[in-house]
């Protein structure tokens, strides 16, 4: 999708749609309340005295955002940055159910902008997926996540081979040909072991999928290589539910040293 607006550069943009089974007004809450984003979207979130949302994924990562259009509870667009970039989220209520349109613009025309295109079109399917998951499966409950991220010097198509063979994280089970709604079960070289249902395999860029264990948490593998932020890296994410804290920081831990000795230098 291009757009050109009268004086300024052309610019491209990326739009994904999914359908909730939950009224609009609570799908509006989840992307407006503080609390409610950090249960499908950031790990923090809040609102400055300007106005302006803050959304913050540790120390790595730091969003802020201006509301320019809100009109509850059909319509929000925040810009951000010094450039154009804009995100527009369009709500329509359908029989009880919500179906939510997201476009996110103000990517630049040129080639060296396509892996950032693709990433954030990549990044919202899943934050979409998970807010999906959270409204549908455990609206009002609190989510503790599980995060390891390491830098990397690989491209993804041999990181990710790197990171799914026999002594890599997968040491039983495969991820191989799976696709979405098919069932799985894989046990990683830290000992844990996940089943469940896929929600995605775009190997060797991404992998989601939904837990039957875990208390039916959202489980994504995922690669990155964007030059226009000069870095490439590799992400373990489980959105968990109703699971003591101890027992997801452990899994984190775990999963930060196996990625250290997967990658060693970035």
């Amino acid at each position: 999708m291009t757009s050109k607006d009268p004086g300024t550069a052309p610019t491209r943009a990326t739009e994904v749609s999914i359908e909730i089974n939950a009224p609009i007004e609570a799908v509006w809450k989840a992307l407006n309340d503080a609390e409610e984003l950090t249960r499908w979207f950031p790990l923090e979130a809040g609102v400055n005295p300007d106005g302006t949302v803050w959304m913050s994924w540790g120390s790595d990562f730091r969003f802020e955002g201006k509301p320019e259009i809100v009109e509850p509870p059909h319509r929000l667009r925040t810009t951000a940055g010094p450039g154009p970039m804009a995100t527009d989220v369009f709500l329509e209520a359908r029989g009880g159910k919500t179906v939510l349109r997201l476009v996110q613009s103000g990517f630049g025309p040129g080639a060296e902008w396509d892996s950032e295109l693709d990433a954030t079109h990549r990044g919202w399917i899943f934050q979409l997926r998970g807010l999906k998951h959270y409204l549908e499966v455990h609206r009002g409950t609190p989510r503790c996540v599980a995060w390891a991220r390491k830098l990397i010097s690989l491209a993804p198509e041999e990181a990710w081979q790197k990171l799914v063979r026999d002594d890599g994280l997968v040491t039983e089970g495969s991820l191989d040909g799976l696709k979405q709604g098919n069932a799985f079960r894989i046990r990683m070289a830290t000992g844990d072991t996940f089943e469940g249902e896929v929600a995605a395999n775009d190997a060797p860029l991404s992998f989601a999928a939904i837990t039957r264990n875990w208390n039916r948490a959202l489980l994504q593998i995922r690669f990155d290589d964007l030059p226009l932020r000069g870095y490439r890296d590799v992400n373990l994410w489980l959105s968990t539910y109703g699971v003591a804290e101890a027992e997801v920081r452990a899994l984190e831990n775990r999963w930060k040293a196996l990625l250290d000795r997967l990658f060693p230098a970035a």
